[in-house]
């Protein structure tokens, strides 16, 4: 119910504004703490200040779902200002995967990462 079809980066794309005197090795390590805390953390390069998740299946019942899949990618720009969450999801229904990103998904580790990370309102 969670699944956006879309081949659109914009709507798939969080933004979350880095709080003033936040290291780069505070905030990659950060990244890395929340991602892992529901994902498997497949490739981190902590000077380029990226992050992606692997393929992860839907659980339903006690049982991965290989029809849907998800992963998030997380890459610090603007000089470390600002850091980019992605979700990308696969939601095969027939031969070929529809393309989009999972919402709640998104929204939730978005959340996550802006009160780690993000500037205090």
């Amino acid at each position: 119910a969670s699944f956006v079809r879309t081949t659109a980066d914009a709507p798939a794309t969080r933004s979350i504004e880095v709080r003033d005197g936040v290291s780069r090795q505070v905030a990659m390590r950060s990244v890395t703490d929340v991602l892992s805390q529901r994902y498997v953390v497949d490739v981190v390069d902590p000077r380029a200040g990226f992050a992606m998740t692997t393929w992860q299946a839907r659980i339903r019942e006690g049982v991965p779902d290989p029809r849907y899949r998800t992963r998030f990618v997380a890459r610090f720009v603007d000089e470390w200002r600002s850091l980019q969450l992605r979700s990308e999801a696969r939601f095969t229904r027939g031969d070929e995967p529809d393309v989009g990103y999972d919402s709640v998904q998104l929204d939730s580790l978005s959340n996550d990462l802006r009160a780690k990370l993000g500037k205090k309102q």
